[in-house]
């Protein structure tokens, strides 16, 4: 199983009759197992809303939630939607009591026999193990945003979903939520959504992303592809790509890609401009336009949602 979640046309309104507002429409995400899915885009643009539907807390208008290999309605009925936990918007925190006893509510509730050195190797992994008997109300925003992880991960999930985590944290706190996430991937396995809106962090944490805006995912794509999209390259125009290709490769370049039927981009030795224009003259090949370009991860972005256009 490649995917462990997939969704399909995933759409939800709210309002009644005719006075419906979208806020999320045909969208169509696939999470691969194994994956840091980072959920990009601003304020309102409709991420929350489809944790929301992931996680079961309200129910699609249209289209389909496939996890573990198993439409939604299977997931819940065979136990599958168990090995999901979840962050979503606060955590639900009882401050008046410590974050051992938050996380051994947690526990009764999903029917985990109580063991106190589960719960304090949960509070380990998310570096509150020092605070276990503090009361949550006594937390900083960081403290309260760990335990809530913590309590996502009572029963030892295969994915987590997170919205929004590193909201208002300091940049340690944002250092220490992001290494956390990384060690759960790399030791466990675990698979993470997670949303955010804050572009440099997600792009040193997350494998795979998935850009939402207005409500309509506009594009999934890999971190690799991002940084490429970012990075420094010659962009070359001309009728021939392939023969330019060739070419190219024949002076040793390995990181040229066709792009269009008149477009290659050249991500190595971009200061050989010159070497390049007259191996492709002497070899008949014609240029019509050759320049060095690249973009930051914001003008990327804004590349992508600012071009969109919907009904």
């Amino acid at each position: 199983m490649d995917n462990i979640l997939t969704t399909a046309g995933l759409s939800r309104a709210f309002g009644r009759g005719t006075d419906l507002n979208w806020a999320v429409r045909d969208v169509s995400l696939h999470v691969k197992k194994g994956d840091i899915y980072g959920l990009i885009g601003r304020n309102g643009a409709g991420k929350t809303t489809i944790l929301k539907m992931v996680g079961g807390l309200i129910r699609p208008t249209n289209g389909q939630v496939t996890l573990m290999g198993k439409s939604f309605e299977e997931a819940a009925s065979s136990g599958s939607l168990a090995k999901v936990g979840s962050l979503i918007e606060a955590p639900g925190l009882q401050n008046g009591m410590t974050g051992h006893d938050n996380l051994r509510l947690k526990c009764i509730c999903a029917g985990i026999p109580y063991d106190a050195a589960y719960i304090h190797g949960l509070l380990e992994t998310v570096g509150l193990a020092d605070a276990e008997f503090k009361k949550a109300g006594n937390y900083s925003l960081g403290m309260k945003q760990r335990l809530g992880i913590a309590l996502a991960l009572v029963g030892e999930p295969e994915l987590l979903v997170l919205d929004e985590p590193i909201n208002g944290l300091d940049p340690q706190g944002i250092a220490e939520v992001r290494e956390m996430l990384q060690r759960l991937n790399r030791e466990r396995g675990m698979t993470i959504l997670i949303s955010s809106h804050i572009l440099e962090e997600m792009s040193k944490l997350v494998t795979t992303v998935g850009i939402i805006d207005k409500g309509h995912l506009l594009r999934e794509f890999s971190r690799e592809d991002m940084e490429r999209e970012c990075s420094s390259r010659v962009t070359l125009r001309t009728p021939a790509p392939e023969d330019a290709l060739r070419v190219l490769s024949g002076l040793g370049f390995t990181e040229a890609v066709i792009i269009d039927e008149r477009t290659v981009d050249i991500y190595e030795r971009t200061e050989e401009t010159p070497l390049i224009v007259r191996a492709l003259t002497e070899a008949g090949v014609p240029v019509s336009e050759i320049f060095l370009c690249g973009q930051t991860l914001e003008e990327f972005f804004f590349s992508i949602v600012g071009g969109a256009r919907h009904a």
